[in-house]
């Protein structure tokens, strides 16, 4: 046995803890890859769009694979943004309100794109309006797409995102050799916080964020 586990003898603990934490943190990324290519296939299909699938890089940062996934997002964001200016540009004021208020019903909003899907580029068909209305019109996927990216950032941007090796014991080998000796158990403690920080807030966002994005996609033929 290590003298060092003698000496902190909780630091064993400490560390299966980092590697728990670690894995969780890896496994959501990897949802967020998930369903960020279901929702790309989804725009390229039904709305004409030509996004890039995206892949995780095993071999890289934390944060690289964040970046890669905020790229995603904000490319998909940008999409929706230039149709929903051109709607804006190309409707009454009164009809334009009706597609960004939720109580409206969807009928209603079909109605509203079907005498615009001639202006507007992606809009050729029932599904593309639907699907459309479904992803841009939604306070539920806006809110889950700006959250998702919120907390990719600051993953991104934390410690652990420096880490490279996105395998499982990768990272967490670099940062237990990173920190042995005696200052092993205040290091510890000090990821262990900051991972189930960021664990804490990443897991419910990426959850919801495939919620939303597969509700949807499973409603497309």
């Amino acid at each position: 046995m290590s003298w060092i586990n003698i000496l902190y003898p909780d630091n064993p603990a400490r560390r299966k803890t980092v590697v728990q934490l670690h894995q969780e943190l890896i496994d959501c990324i990897e949802l967020n890859f998930d369903t960020t290519n279901e929702l790309i296939e989804a725009l390229n299909t039904h709305c004409q769009c030509k996004l890039h699938s995206v892949k995780m890089n095993t071999k890289g940062t934390v944060q690289e694979n964040c970046e890669i996934l905020l790229t995603a997002i904000k490319s998909v964001q940008d999409i929706l943004q230039a149709i929903d200016a051109k709607l804006k540009s190309n409707l009454e004021p009164d009809l334009y309100r009706k597609l960004h208020d939720f109580q409206e019903p969807d009928a209603t909003k079909m109605l509203i794109l079907r005498n615009v899907s001639t202006v507007v580029s992606g809009f050729a068909g029932i599904v593309a309006m639907g699907f459309f209305i479904k992803l841009a019109f939604s306070q539920v996927v806006g809110r889950v797409l700006s959250q998702t990216a919120m907390v990719l950032a600051k993953i991104g941007a934390s410690v652990i995102g420096a880490m490279a090796g996105m395998l499982l014991g990768v990272g967490v080998d670099l940062i237990l050799s990173a920190i042995l000796g005696a200052i092993e158990r205040d290091q510890l403690e000090a990821k262990i916080e900051e991972l189930s920080e960021l664990v804490g807030e990443f897991k419910p966002a990426s959850k919801e964020y495939n919620k939303a994005i597969m509700k949807i996609t499973c409603q497309l033929p």
